[in-house]
């Protein structure tokens, strides 16, 4: 049998609430303009001292008639757009979650991994120039600890011949150099 994985739909609170209350907010303000474009016009008409109690009947017939469907019909479609909310927050959230991980491997100075998503998720445009930039990073740091190493080389081949005392002081100034270029180049591991 496969190992069954449980999904977590909710990855970053803050944000994918903050989102949810977002939607939450254009929804009511669509509720509130179309409730007032349907009901207005029905209280101004059902107001009208003019009209007969049969015609007032009718009007009080819509009216009942459009709370009786419209309430529950903007019920459901809350309860759908929140779980839309979150599933699509999820798209969002999820690839932001694996981002903010790549980074603090970086920070750490691991970058020897990349930017996975799963597939379906959305900021597939930004692994890509994340996973660019880890590329170039790693070309960047091998070079340098290509080169470092290739110093240190050839500072321990100055190091056996015979030198004036000016020049002893130089070299144990470019290997304190070199002790520091090192420690902070294999800071990072590439591979």
């Amino acid at each position: 049998m496969g190992l069954m994985r449980r999904r977590t739909y909710i990855v970053d609170k803050k944000l994918q609430y903050r989102l949810l209350g977002y939607n939450a907010i254009y929804f009511f303000i669509t509720v509130t303009a179309l409730s007032l474009a349907l009901f207005t016009p029905l209280i101004f008409e059902i107001s009208d001292p003019t009209l007969s109690p049969r015609q007032q009947a009718e009007v009080a017939g819509k009216i009942l008639y459009l709370h009786s469907y419209l309430w529950p019909a903007f019920l459901l479609v809350l309860v759908i757009l929140g779980f839309h909310s979150v599933l699509v927050s999820n798209k969002i959230a999820g690839p932001l979650y694996r981002f903010r991980a790549t980074f603090q491997k970086i920070v750490e100075g691991d970058i020897s991994g990349s930017a996975r998503i799963r597939k379906g998720d959305l900021l597939i445009n930004e692994q890509t120039k994340i996973d660019e930039m880890i590329s170039v990073l790693k070309s960047k740091i091998g070079r340098i600890q290509t080169e470092e190493a290739a110093m240190g080389e050839l500072l321990a081949q100055i190091h056996g011949q015979e030198l004036s005392t000016e020049q002893k002081a130089v070299l144990t100034q470019l290997e304190g150099h070199h002790e520091r270029l090192e420690k902070e180049a294999k800071f990072f591991k590439v591979a």
